[in-house]
């Protein structure tokens, strides 16, 4: 069993993961910030198991009462998501989820990844009535653009 975040979006930190039927995780704080509240990650292990995850240490969170009745994502193919059944108990979110496949990600909601962005961008400046303009990087160092979209005013 393997859980990773090392991908475009991901985020969590993993305290312990010895067994599926008791992983527990933590979310990692957002860039030179205390706030927390995003998780994506993957998880590699043997289909059919029934896996326990428990994300902790929530009610520091962000937005803690946006974890009441949530309920996490889950993808095999990054392109279609489900709901997976999900518990929260004022501090603790538990995931709880028996994977069909080998691989599967979780996420706070479905995600939406760079390239995708970068393939709106490429398909949206087609258009004669769209403009493309670069305004300078992220804090990340990723372009910062924008669409102007309409008539040009005279």
């Amino acid at each position: 069993m393997r859980i990773s975040s090392n991908f475009d979006s991901g985020n969590i930190q993993v305290i312990q993961a010895n067994s599926a039927d008791a992983i527990t995780l933590r979310i990692n704080k957002d860039n030179q910030s205390e706030f927390y509240q995003w998780f994506h990650y993957k998880l590699e292990t043997i289909p059919d198991t029934p896996h326990r995850m428990t994300i902790e240490d929530l009610k520091q969170s962000a937005y803690p009462d946006g974890w009441k009745e949530y309920q996490a994502v889950a993808s095999y193919d990054r392109q279609e998501w489900f709901r997976v059944p999900t518990q929260f108990d004022g501090d603790n979110l538990v995931i709880e989820h028996t994977p069909e496949c080998s691989q599967v990600y979780y996420a706070y909601f479905a995600p939406y990844s760079y390239e995708r962005h970068q393939d709106l961008l490429a398909w949206a400046q087609i258009s004669p009535r769209c403009q493309l303009t670069h305004l300078g990087e992220t804090l990340d160092k990723r372009d910062l653009s924008l669409l102007t979209i309409g008539e040009p005013t005279p």
